[in-house]
């Protein structure tokens, strides 16, 4: 009976898996083959996390616990804050918000109330 052998997703490399669930001949070209994965995917995501990043430093500098957090959207564009760079929704008396984080920007005309929500 002939020995099983696979191809190594990284290498091309032919070989006999020494457990049923090997795919990788070894495992130094299983780590290599995952983190160029994770490394592709950071890349694709990067025109937007660092525009998210950004804006949650920007609102950590700001925000003030006990403060009423209210500020003028111009001055926020002016530090560099971008409004069109959010990580999700939340549903808040009613209507859904934008959040950056733990953050939630609430717009009131031409001002940006920033509430810290958990």
């Amino acid at each position: 009976m002939e020995p099983i052998t696979l191809k190594d997703p990284l290498t091309g490399q032919v070989f006999i898996p020494k457990k049923i669930s090997q795919k990788y001949a070894s495992p130094e070209n299983r780590i290599k083959h995952n983190n160029k994965k994770a490394s592709l995917l950071r890349q694709e995501r990067a025109f937007l996390d660092k525009h998210i990043h950004k804006n949650h430093l920007i609102i950590k500098e700001i925000y003030k616990e006990g403060s009423d957090n209210l500020f003028d959207e111009m001055w926020l564009k002016g530090k560099g804050f971008r409004f069109d760079a959010t990580n999700r929704q939340v549903q808040y008396k009613g209507k859904y918000e934008h959040c950056v984080y733990n953050f939630m920007l609430i717009v009131i005309e031409r001002m940006i109330k920033i509430i810290k929500y958990d």
